[in-house]
């Protein structure tokens, strides 16, 4: 409640240097909330100490070596992984009916290096055809598509589904092999490998 009094102005906070260890305690207190990548973390820090090492006439070059030193030092300690994540997050993707080609581009969106994308993939499974089936037939699930609807309404929309499902990434034989599922049933089949 303001009694007409005017708010005290803060006070400016005093620059700090932007040691490895200060550094390493901004990443260590980032990732206590968020995970991040090594592009993700290295960015944070970049900016939360840049106005800082202006204060101290630190060199840009100078920064981004400390910070390259503490990153090394939080991916040897398993803090950072790339590759783990990238995995973790293509498993979550795939869970919610996203398409192989989709998974993808989300991952090169996300900053992933080229090698930790395909190793994310990879360890969704060979048969990548299978795999964005499942990933359709959760879609379809999830949306209420094909066998969902009503029998009457079906053939009407299924010219909508299916262009949903292209913009998913899906090809048009995985698209049509879950719209045109005769039931509920046979999706879950499908969801579940008893196809």
């Amino acid at each position: 409640m303001n009694d007409g009094q005017e708010p005290k102005p803060k006070k400016p906070r005093k620059p700090i240097e932007p040691t490895e260890k200060w550094l390493r305690d901004q990443a260590l207190r980032y990732l206590n909330r968020f995970p991040a990548t090594r592009r993700k973390m290295t960015r944070h820090l970049f900016d939360k100490a840049m106005r800082h090492a202006e204060h101290f006439e630190l060199s840009e070059t100078v920064l981004n070596e400390r910070i390259a030193g503490v990153i090394e030092k939080l991916e040897a300690s398993g803090f950072i992984n790339d590759t783990e994540f990238a995995a973790s997050k293509a498993r979550v993707m795939a869970r919610q009916g996203r398409s192989i080609a989709q998974i993808g581009v989300k991952l090169q969106e996300m900053g992933f290096a080229e090698s930790d994308q395909s190793h994310a993939i990879k360890e969704l499974g060979t048969d990548t055809t299978l795999l964005d089936r499942k990933a359709a037939a959760r879609f379809v699930k999830r949306r209420r598509f094909g066998p969902y609807k009503p029998e009457e309404t079906r053939e009407d929309r299924r010219d909508k589904e299916l262009t949903s499902l292209a913009r998913q990434g899906f090809s048009y034989d995985v698209a049509t092999s879950v719209i045109d599922a005769e039931d509920t049933e046979k999706i879950e089949a499908i969801i579940f490998g008893d196809d």
